[in-house]
C-alpha cells in the first residue's frame, strides 16, 4: 500500500472518530439545551395560561363587587332577605324589579352567560339570556353543593367547576361559575356564569401540540384540551412540588415534560404538557443537523487530508522518480526536489551524498584501473624483456663464477630479485615491509656501484610495517634522491628512511631538521620520511613540482578526469598520483628542502586507530616507537645498522 494511501486511511479513521465524538458532543449539548429551552417555554406557557385564567375570572369578581357596591341593588337584595311572601309582597316585587334592571346592562349581557342573585327564601333574579331567557324559579339547592363552600369563605368568591347550567329552563349548557355568599342573614348568593367554550377562545399557547389542564379548588378539572377526561395521573402531578416534573404518559409510557403554575388568588392550577412524540420530533431534527454537520466536517477534513497528503508526499514521489531514473551515466545530475520540508530536504541531501559517494567510488575505481594499466605498460616498456635480462644476468653470473668474483654473483642475484618483484603484475600494492625488502636489494646494488661514497639507514617503526602502499613507491623516491640530489655534488651521499606513527597536530619537520609545518589532522597518522643530504631542489624546480602535484590532485579528485603520464616518466608525480588514488584526502605528500638536503614525507591519516592508546610525541622531534629497521648489503633481515662494504 502506498504511503499516501496509508496516510489517507489513517487520517480518515482518525477524522471519523473525531467526527463521531464531536457529533455526539454537539448532539448531547443541543439535546440538553433543547430540554432547557422546552422547560423554559413550558413554564412561560403555564404562567401565561394562569394570567389568562386570572384575567377571565377577574371581571366576574369585579361584576360581583359592582352589584354589591350599587346601593339600589344592595337595598333590593336586603329587602328580599326579609320578605316572607315572595309573591304578594309589593316590596319584593319592587326589589326584584330593581335587581333585574341592574343585572341586564349591556356590559353584563356581552361578557357573561348569566348572572343570578338568589337567597335562602327562594327569591331568584337573573340577567336576561337571549338563548335561554326563562329560568327556573324553584331550584333544589341540594344540587348545588358549592353553596356550603361559598358560605365557608366568609365573603370570598369560589370557582365552581364545569357543570350544566342549573337555572336554564330550556338548555343545559356547560358552564363554570364564580359564586359568592353575600354576608348577612338570608342575604343569599351571587353567581356569575361563563360558558366553558369561552375558555377555549381566550387560551393561546405557542405550540399546537402542547397539552394543558386547568384545575380549580385543588384537583377539580376545569378544562383541558386533552380529548376526554384527563387521567388521574395528572391530578397527582398538581400536588407534587417543583415547577417541572419529568413524567411518563400512562397510555404509551412515553416521556413527558410537565410545567406547573398556580394562582393563589383564585386557587387555579395549570399543567402544560409536552409529550414525548413532540420531543422526539425535535430530537430527530437535532440528529439530522448533527449528522449533517459531522458529515460536512468529515468531508472537509478528508479533502484537507487528501490535499495535505498529496503535497507532503510529492517530494517523496519526486525522489522515487529520481531514484528510478538514476543510472551510471547520470550520477552527476543534481537532486532538486523544490521543497521546504526539512526532513525531505535532509533525505534528498542524503541521497545526493550517496550518489556522490557512488560516483567517487566509480571514478576512483576507473582511474585506478587506468593508472594501473598505464603503470604496467610503462613498466613493460622500461623493462624491455625480463626473460632476456634474466638470461643476461645468468651469463654474467656464470662469468663471475668462472673468474671467481663472488660480488658479481651477488649483484646479479639482487638485480634478479628486483626484476622479479617489479615485474610481478599479479598485485599492484605491497606492504611497507615488502617495499623495504625490495629496497634492501636496491641498496646493495647502489653500494656495489658507489662503494664508500654512499650510505643508507632505515629506521621504521614495527607498527607501520603492515601498512599498504603502491608497489615500488619507496624505490622511486630513493632513486630520485640519488639521480637528482647528488647530481652536481661530490660529498658523501646519505639516504635515511624513517617511519612511525604520530598523533594529531604535531610538527613534522622538527625531526632531524629545523624546518617543519604543523599538521592539523584530527586523528592519529603514520608516516614514511625519505631524507637525503644532497643539494636539494632548486626554487624553480620545487615550485614547478608542487604545482604539478596540485594539478594532479585537482585532476583526480575534483575534476575527475584522466591523467596522461609519459612512458617511463613515473617519478614523484606518478608516485603521488598512485598514493592519492589509494588514500584520497587522507594523504599528505610533502616535498621540501631542509638544512642539509631534502625531504619527501608521506603522511596518511589512519581513522581506524585510536590515538589515545599511544604515548604523546614530543613537540620538537618524533618519538619512534618500537624497534628500528636497518639494511645490509647482503641480507634482507631487518634490525642491523648499515656499515660500509
Amino acid at each position: 500500500m502506498r504511503f499516501q494511501t496509508k496516510m489517507i486511511y489513517m487520517y480518515a479513521v482518525f477524522m471519523f472518530v473525531i467526527s463521531i465524538i464531536l457529533g455526539m458532543a454537539y448532539y448531547n449539548y443541543n439535546i440538553a439545551q433543547n430540554k432547557k429551552t422546552e422547560k423554559a417555554n413550558l413554564k412561560i406557557s403555564a404562567d401565561q395560561l394562569i394570567v389568562q385564567c386570572d384575567e377571565m375570572i377577574k371581571p366576574m369578581e369585579l361584576t360581583m363587587n359592582y352589584i354589591l357596591s350599587d346601593k339600589d341593588m344592595l337595598q333590593a337584595i336586603y329587602l328580599l332577605s326579609i320578605q316572607e311572601d315572595k309573591v304578594l309582597d309589593s316590596y319584593a316585587l319592587m326589589a326584584r324589579s330593581e335587581l333585574s334592571v341592574g343585572l341586564n346592562t349591556d356590559f353584563i349581557s356581552n361578557n357573561f352567560y348569566r348572572i343570578i342573585v338568589f337567597n335562602q327564601l327562594g327569591f331568584v333574579t337573573s340577567s336576561k339570556n337571549v338563548v335561554d331567557n326563562v329560568i327556573k324559579e324553584n331550584v333544589d339547592y341540594s344540587n348545588m353543593p358549592w353553596l356550603t363552600k361559598a358560605e365557608e369563605q366568609n365573603g370570598k368568591p369560589i370557582i365552581v367547576n364545569t357543570h350544566k347550567d342549573t337555572w336554564g329552563l330550556k338548555l343545559n349548557s356547560q358552564v363554570f361559575s364564580l359564586v359568592k355568599a353575600v354576608q348577612g342573614k338570608n342575604m343569599g348568593y351571587i353567581e356569575v356564569q361563563k360558558k366553558v367554550n369561552d375558555l377555549k377562545k381566550i387560551i393561546a399557547l405557542p405550540k399546537e401540540n402542547m397539552k394543558y389542564i386547568i384545575y380549580v379548588n385543588g384537583d377539580e378539572q376545569l378544562y383541558s384540551n386533552i380529548s376526554g377526561d384527563a387521567p388521574s395521573h395528572y391530578s397527582e402531578i398538581v400536588e407534587q412540588e417543583g415547577e417541572f416534573v419529568r413524567s411518563y404518559s400512562p397510555a404509551d409510557n412515553e416521556e413527558m415534560l410537565v410545567a406547573k403554575s398556580k394562582s393563589e388568588k383564585y386557587n387555579i392550577s395549570v399543567l402544560v404538557i409536552e409529550e414525548g412524540e413532540a420531543l422526539h420530533q425535535q430530537n430527530r431534527y437535532i440528529i439530522l443537523i448533527t449528522i449533517l454537520i459531522a458529515g460536512v466536517f468529515l468531508v472537509v477534513s478528508m479533502f484537507f487530508v487528501i490535499m495535505l497528503s498529496y503535497f507532503l508526499t510529492k517530494p517523496i514521489r519526486q525522489l522515487r522518480t529520481v531514484m528510478e531514473k538514476t543510472e551510471i551515466d547520470n550520477l552527476d545530475d543534481e537532486v532538486d526536489l523544490s521543497t521546504t520540508n526539512d526532513e525531505i530536504t535532509a533525505l534528498s541531501n542524503s541521497y545526493q551524498d550517496v550518489l556522490e559517494r557512488l560516483r567517487q567510488s566509480l571514478l576512483k575505481e576507473k582511474h585506478m584501473s587506468l593508472l594501473q594499466l598505464q603503470a604496467q605498460f610503462d613498466l613493460l616498456q622500461s623493462q624491455v624483456n625480463p626473460h632476456f635480462l634474466y638470461n643476461v644476468l645468468n651469463v654474467i653470473a656464470a662469468r663471475g663464477t668462472s673468474n671467481q668474483d663472488e660480488q658479481i654473483c651477488e649483484i646479479c642475484g639482487s638485480l634478479a630479485n628486483m626484476l622479479r618483484y617489479s615485474t610481478n603484475t599479479k598485485t599492484q600494492y605491497a606492504t611497507i615491509k615488502e617495499e623495504l625488502e625490495y629496497l634492501d636489494q636496491y641498496f646493495y646494488i647502489l653500494k656495489a656501484r658507489f662503494e664508500h661514497k654512499i650510505s643508507f639507514e632505515v629506521r621504521v617503526e614495527d607498527s607501520v610495517l603492515d601498512q599498504v602502499i603502491p608497489k615500488i613507491t619507496l624505490q622511486q623516491i630513493v632513486e630520485n634522491c640519488i639521480n637528482h640530489g647528488f647530481e652536481n655534488s661530490t660529498k658523501q651521499m646519505e639516504v635515511v628512511i624513517t617511519g612511525g606513527r604520530i598523533e594529531a597536530t604535531k610538527p613534522m619537520g622538527e625531526m632531524n631538521s629545523g624546518v617543519g609545518e604543523t599538521l592539523p589532522a584530527p586523528e592519529e597518522k603514520w608516516f614514511i620520511r625519505i631524507h637525503d643530504n644532497g643539494q636539494g631542489f632548486s626554487e624553480e624546480s620545487l615550485r614547478l613540482l608542487r604545482g604539478k602535484l596540485i594539478e594532479t590532485k585537482n585532476s583526480l579528485l575534483k575534476e575527475k578526469r584522466n591523467m596522461k603520464l609519459e612512458i617511463g616518466g613515473m617519478g614523484l608525480v606518478n608516485t603521488y598520483a598512485r598514493l592519492l588514488l589509494l588514500y584520497q584526502e587522507r594523504l599528505d605528500f610533502e616535498i621540501k628542502n631542509v638544512a642539509e638536503g631534502a625531504d619527501v614525507i608521506i603522511t596518511v591519516a589512519n581513522p581506524d586507530i585510536d590515538s589515545t592508546i599511544h604515548p604523546a610525541i614530543d613537540t620538537t622531534v618524533y618519538r619512534i616507537l618500537g624497534g628500528m629497521v636497518h639494511s645490509t648489503h647482503n641480507s634482507t633481515i631487518l634490525g642491523k645498522e648499515e656499515t660500509d662494504v
